[in-house]
């Protein structure tokens, strides 16, 4: 295995399986990545070989400032991600750089991110795993947020957790692409589809993280992937999923509200909303200074070797020195004899070969000097300069050439340009060097420009400079030659041409595919129209959801088998129980599932409140009306005397509508006192309408109290009426019993007791016992027919 080594240009290609880092990590193999950077399975040598998480994000800065605050950025980041604990956050244990390329050391976490957990079942998941993952990263946002300062995740999305064999979750990419694009101008922090609204404006606090992690739990529980659709458009949980819990749909329906205040304020407040129902009522930098980098020779001279002498034999050795020191005395006499003959030889480099003083001349100081002077006005001498399509951050996507056509330049836009040059300043000094590209068109003008800095050593004879310029959209320019200059220092350093031709048929295929593209954009756009539309009309809707359509009566049996069709009046004699229905239509159809309780109160002919009834219904999308049904008796049924009764009827509480029913007395026999008809003989059965007077013994410790008994017998055998007893507290009061032959029950209630009365009846009289309950009370009665 060989440890990474990377020179010259800024390499992009993954590492190798078996490259060594630090001596100490050996990669295994790719785990995954982009173009930020890439993880990889490690092995720890050091430590029994313990698999490990190697993160690699290469520095693609061009501009030194901006690599310089980026670096500053990732090691302050890395330094206090380093200090997290919690079991859902990759424990950190290493970080370093090499070769613009920072590394960071993480724990290896073995399993799925829940993107592939979909994938792999091919649906969305179980409402029960949906609720534990939900509850670990409960867990772990609020231990983020609890930070001082807090800590807001900001890139929460299904992609970012991992679900480990064993259930565990935990977070992976914890902020660390997030450090790198911060440091680059304009790229926005977070995932279409997943941020919330704030975020785009780069005003977030944790409750950011309560819709992101809504926005997840909202994709694994439904399987519909918001970045598919337009931002912030979640359906509520239950129209894709209708049989999810109501605690989990109302919980991640909060957590995705638009307005920030209208989401759980916490964390917290979100976990116990999904665990325990809580509140789901209440819920319906400036960087781093710029550095420039100072030469460290920039004040020394660097003194002029001596010839190696190695091989070289004694004697010749002491031949040559003594050679030199001939001429250096020949020098030296003619710079003391003759000006002229001085400033010849000094200004004659050939002349210093032939008399082998040239490199004492050259290490004299102000030589030195002078040739630091004449390099320091023209320190690059240009050498090869070429040019190549590539991405925004320098990948090439071509080999160098000089010819391009306009539909590459347009669909790619970036050109890199690679120029080198011989450093005239190599033993001299090193300093910083600023090459530029400006690009022109055929007219002269200029269309693009790019520059680049570094540090240039004074051991370096050559060097080499590379940038991106974007390129103008040059679909609508004519094609001819164009010009790259290249300027060192602002100074125009060489000129270089490269042609754009023109592609006619990419041009019009172009030119399609941007038609197509509006034509999809005009699409796309009309159905986010007929979606706003659609969600306007569905809260108009959802303010009066039903539309009363028709309330009508009918007399049914306990079970509601009806015995008559809808009326508005019912003889009292064949009453049961009133059985009320009431018909909506739905103005939900095709739009949304509504529950809905509709409440009858019932009203006495007298006033008097007889109690409501009230029908729950659930209403789905499918059903155009909607029919609510009650009624209302007592256990023997037929509890109504005659009279109008008056119902009000209540949906959700509020006040819908109000009908009446009439409850007719039955006409009387030929025998009623109210015709002047006589009385029946003695002895007659006792099936109409009859009024018996008499005495009761025993009520309250009281003998031979007054009292009347009213009795309606109906022809189902129930008896109906009233009994009156003339004793303070005992009062007018509805009977209900039945008769069979003579034999005769009923009941009546007083207050907190209910007396129940057992008797038979003998010629035309009418006797028998009482009993209370509870009071236990007993005693005897004994009233006369009197008709």
């Amino acid at each position: 295995m060989a440890n990474s080594s990377t020179t010259g240009n800024l390499p992009t290609e993954a590492l190798s399986p078996g490259t060594v880092l630090q001596n100490r990590y050996a990669v295994e193999r790719l785990l995954g990545g982009g173009g930020m950077g890439m993880v990889y399975l490690a092995h720890d040598q050091r430590l029994a070989n313990r698999p490990c998480a190697v993160k690699e994000m290469v520095d693609h800065f061009i501009d030194p400032q901006q690599r310089i605050e980026a670096n500053e950025y990732f090691a302050r980041e890395a330094d206090t991600l380093a200090q997290l604990k919690h079991s859902a956050i990759p424990a950190i244990t290493d970080r370093f750089d090499d070769h613009n390329r920072h590394y960071l050391v993480m724990e290896y976490v073995e399993g799925r991110n829940l993107e592939e957990e979909l994938a792999a079942r091919g649906g969305p998941l179980p409402e029960g795993l949906v609720i534990d993952i939900a509850r670990q990263l409960c867990d772990v946002l609020a231990y983020l947020h609890g930070c001082v300062p807090p800590i807001v995740y900001r890139d929460m999305k299904p992609s970012n957790v991992m679900l480990t064999p064993k259930g565990r979750v935990v977070l992976i990419d914890f902020g660390i692409a997030r450090l790198f694009k911060t440091a680059r101008k304009g790229t926005m922090i977070g995932t279409l589809g997943f941020a919330p609204p704030e975020q785009y404006q780069g005003a977030v606090d944790p409750r950011s993280d309560i819709y992101s992690l809504g926005a997840t739990l909202h994709y694994v529980l439904t399987a519909r992937d918001p970045e598919k659709f337009p931002p912030f458009s979640f359906p509520p949980v239950r129209d894709l999923r209708p049989e999810t819990s109501t605690n989990l749909a109302a919980a991640i329906d909060a957590a995705l509200a638009y307005q920030v205040e209208a989401r759980p304020q916490t964390i917290q407040d979100f976990r116990d909303m999904l665990l325990y129902g809580r509140g789901i009522g209440a819920a319906a930098g400036a960087g781093a200074p710029a550095v420039s980098a100072r030469g460290g020779t920039a004040d020394l001279s660097l003194p002029m070797p001596e010839p190696a002498e190695t091989h070289v034999a004694p004697h010749h050795r002491r031949r040559r020195r003594k050679h030199r020191l001939i001429a250096l005395a020949a020098f030296s006499a003619v710079m003391a004899g003759a000006a002229f003959g001085a400033t010849y030889v000094y200004n004659n480099p050939q002349l210093q070969e032939r008399l082998g003083v040239k490199s004492f001349i050259d290490s004299l100081p102000w030589k030195m000097q002078e040739r630091l002077a004449r390099a320091e006005q023209h320190p690059l001498d240009f050498h090869r300069l070429t040019l190549q399509l590539s991405t925004r951050s320098g990948t090439p996507l071509s080999a160098p050439r000089a010819s391009f056509t306009n539909v590459e330049l347009s669909n790619n836009r970036y050109l890199q340009w690679d120029a080198a040059f011989a450093n005239r300043l190599a033993g001299l000094k090193g300093r910083n060097e600023k090459v530029e590209a400006r690009f022109y068109s055929p007219s002269g003008l200029q269309i693009a420009s790019s520059s680049t800095s570094r540090f240039v050593g004074p051991g370096e004879q050559s060097a080499e400079f590379s940038g991106v310029a974007l390129m103008p959209d040059l679909s609508a320019l004519s094609p001819g030659n164009y010009k790259v200059g290249l300027y060192v220092n602002d100074q125009l350093a060489a000129e270089q041409a490269f042609t754009v031709n023109r592609d006619e048929a990419a041009v019009a295929a172009a030119a399609a595919a941007v038609e197509a593209e509006r034509a999809r954009e005009e699409a796309e756009q009309r159905r986010q129209r007929e979606a706003a539309q659609r969600l306007a009309m569905l809260d108009e809707r959802k303010r009066k959801p039903l539309q009363l359509l028709n309330i009508e009566f009918l007399n049914t049996t306990k079970s509601g088998t009806p015995l008559s069709g809808p009326s508005g009046s019912f003889p009292a004699s064949k009453l049961l129980f009133v059985d009320w229905r009431v018909t909506f239509e739905n103005r939900l159809f095709n739009l949304d599932t509504g529950q809905y309780r509709v409440d009858a109160a019932y009203i006495a002919p007298d006033g008097r409140t007889l109690g409501s009834v009230d029908d729950i219904r659930i209403v789905p999308p499918s059903a155009k009306t909607a029919t609510f049904s009650g009624r209302v008796g007592n256990s023997a049924g037929g509890a109504f005397l005659p009279g109008q009764y008056t119902v009000n009827f209540y949906l959700n509480g509020q006040y819908v509508a109000q009908k009446k029913f009439r409850v007719l007395a039955d006409a009387p026999r030929s025998y009623s006192p109210v015709l002047g008809t006589a009385p029946p003989a003695p002895g007659g059965s006792i099936d109409v309408p009859t009024l018996t007077t008499g005495r009761i013994d025993g009520l309250g410790g009281a003998s031979s109290v007054p009292m009347e008994l009213r009795l309606r017998p109906q022809p189902n055998g129930f008896l109906h009426g009233e009994l009156v007893i003339h004793q303070a507290g005992y009062g007018a009061t509805p009977i209900q019993g039945f008769i069979r032959g003579d034999h005769v029950e009923f009941q009546v209630p007083y207050g907190t007791k209910t007396l129940y009365f057992d008797g038979r009846r003998s010629a035309d009289q009418l006797s028998g016992t009482f009993s209370a309950i509870p009071s236990g009370e007993r005693g005897t009665w004994t009233t006369t027919m009197t008709n």
